[in-house]
């Protein structure tokens, strides 16, 4: 399968640990029938309900991390251009009217984990973060251009090309930078990315989904109903952990050093370490909330530490009835330059029906 297959929006931010966007089409076209309704309750950066949206599908999903919910909201949604283009006109116009402040200066210089953020920029390029950071926190991106706009910048933090706005460091995860301090234009970098992403259009008979803020393990909204498929990849047991791999952009979604201590500890990542249990209010309401054909279909991580698809297919046992689990192995595939890959060795299909 080739890097950048399937539309281009796939690639509106990159995120470490994300679902082949080939994987998601063929499992949405398999699973998920005419005009069927899919909910993903590990939506990350919204690969599947994006998919499911091009293909035409009442698409759902779920998703803890602000980064990757204003990603998967962005994807799933059909901004406009000149709405877009609004957008960082007033972003921008908020930038020249504003200074930073001591507080957000001081954080700069001492809230990291490869680097101090301050660090990243060339001083003129981390002003303009800071106060398009700050522009964000005080309103919240709610509308289609607002999630595009944002989740683009998001993109464009950290990277190992010209169009990051940081020094030299890599587009997953914001190992230390090196090489020359050189501005970067955020306003003009950000409208090049939002360009790109609005090049190709949607199809016409897209359909816009939606996507929770929400834990999965917490209760469901009553929305989340008459599903014909549930179609996930939760996190992988001892994988990489989300929140050190994606600080930057969690940090630039609204994290501070207390989140980053305080946080982690109750997303699925972090709890299913000590106990697969936290699956049960998953698996319980999914039964509850399927048709009765209804299919859940699980992308797992298998490791020589944890089989994932054994300890599931157990829990699921109370819930449904017939199981199906199929192994591909994974120690074949590039590392992306990426340092630490977890120690996953195969991808698992888990089947519950």
């Amino acid at each position: 399968m080739k890097r950048n297959w399937g539309h281009v929006r796939h690639s509106l931010c990159s995120y470490p640990g994300k679902l082949k966007p080939a994987i998601a089409h063929h499992l949405v076209q398999t699973f998920v029938p005419e005009d069927g309704r899919v909910l993903d309750p590990f939506a990350g950066v919204g690969t599947i309900p994006f998919e499911a949206a091009l293909a035409g599908k009442h698409a759902y999903g779920f998703e803890i991390s602000p980064a990757a919910f204003a990603i998967a909201s962005a994807k799933v949604q059909a901004p406009t251009e000149l709405g877009c283009l609004t957008v960082i006109e007033t972003v921008e116009n908020f930038i020249n009217c504003h200074s930073v402040r001591d507080k957000e200066d001081t954080e700069a210089n001492q809230l990291g984990f490869n680097g101090k953020i301050a660090e990243y920029y060339e001083p003129q390029t981390l002003k303009e973060v800071l106060l398009a950071r700050r522009y964000f926190q005080m309103y919240p991106p709610e509308t289609a251009e607002e999630q595009f706009v944002f989740a683009s910048l998001l993109h464009i933090l950290h990277g190992n090309r010209p169009y990051a706005l940081s020094r030299r460091s890599h587009p997953l995860t914001p190992y230390k930078p090196t090489g020359p301090y050189e501005y970067r234009s955020l306003i003009g970098q950000l409208q090049a990315k939002v360009q790109r992403g609005l090049n190709e259009d949607l199809p016409t008979h897209f359909l816009p989904g939606k996507i929770f803020f929400q834990d999965a393990t917490s209760w469901w909204p009553r929305e989340i109903d008459q599903l014909d498929s549930i179609i996930t990849s939760p996190p992988f047991f001892d994988s990489t952990r989300f929140y050190s791999a994606n600080w930057l952009r969690l940090w630039f979604s609204g994290w501070s050093a207390h989140d980053f201590k305080k946080r982690p500890s109750a997303f699925v990542d972090e709890k299913q370490k000590s106990s697969f249990d936290v699956y049960i209010p998953i698996l319980r309401q999914a039964k509850e909330r399927l048709k009765s054909n209804g299919v859940i279909v699980l992308h797992l991580g298998k490791s020589v530490k944890c089989d994932m698809a054994d300890h599931l297919q157990k829990l699921g046992k109370r819930w449904f009835r017939s199981v199906d689990v199929f192994d591909e192995s994974v120690v074949h595939c590039e590392s992306h330059g990426i340092r630490d890959k977890g120690t996953v060795t195969s991808h698992q299909y888990l089947v519950l029906y």
